[in-house]
């Protein structure tokens, strides 16, 4: 039991479930008695629902066409549905719109749909021979680099190590390829990621676990630009 300005952790859940059409029909009936008597409970009835409604703020609204209500009415509802309270009091409709509009929003945030997926900004195709194939994609604003192995493997006892060459500077490991990955992403130090675009990324073959002098020691198997895609 709540009153005025005293409101337990408990009824705010009931309240929150109220308002996003969670309760059962006999929990709801429940419910809106205790709102006839109750106006703490009201204020935070109406609170939720100001919340669950700025989720959905910049969302333009759709009409559904009537036969989809008709639909679902006639799908759900073996007979005529109760008139709740807050229908009696012509805010229902309101309260439902928000609730429904809340979850598919939350919906939809949790599937990604309403989230900016970033794309790569620039690629290199590296390849060379025995089916050496790796694309590079790299995100400048996240200072993400992907590499994806598209076709060959290190010979036995040998490691690929990537590199980028940028201008004349000395080449710069970026990553000793794992034998048996497919594909890495990796977050680039700040002074590789600067000098990346429009720099060279080239594969050499090194011993097993990478070159041991921080240096290229083997042949270099394959090599290309990172341009703008």
């Amino acid at each position: 039991m709540s009153a005025d300005g005293d409101m337990d952790d408990d009824d705010r859940v009931l309240a929150a479930e109220y308002v996003l059409g969670l309760l059962s029909a006999a929990e709801q009936r429940a419910f809106e008695a205790r709102l006839t008597s109750e106006p703490a409970l009201r204020d935070e009835v109406a609170a939720r629902s100001e919340d669950f409604a700025a989720m959905t703020t910049g969302i333009e609204p759709v009409e559904p066409p009537r036969r989809v209500w008709d639909g679902i009415n006639a799908r759900l509802f073996s007979e005529e549905p109760r008139v709740g309270l807050l229908e009696r009091l012509g805010i229902g409709r309101i309260l439902a719109g928000a609730a429904l509009a809340t979850v598919l929003v939350f919906g939809a945030m949790q599937l990604g749909v309403l989230m900016p997926e970033t794309a790569p900004e620039f690629r290199a195709e590296l390849s060379g021979e025995d089916a050496l194939r790796f694309r590079a994609d790299y995100d400048a604003d996240t200072g993400s680099l992907v590499l994806t192995r598209l076709g060959g493997t290190a010979a036995a006892g040998r490691s690929y190590e990537f590199w980028l060459i940028a201008g004349g500077n000395a080449p710069v490991s970026v990553m000793v390829w794992p034998r048996d990955a497919e594909s890495e992403e990796i977050m680039l130090p700040a002074p590789i990621a600067a000098a990346l675009p429009g720099g060279t990324l080239a594969i050499s073959d090194e011993p097993e676990g990478g070159s041991p002098t921080g240096a290229p020691t083997g042949a270099v198997l394959a090599a290309a630009e990172v341009q703008p895609i």
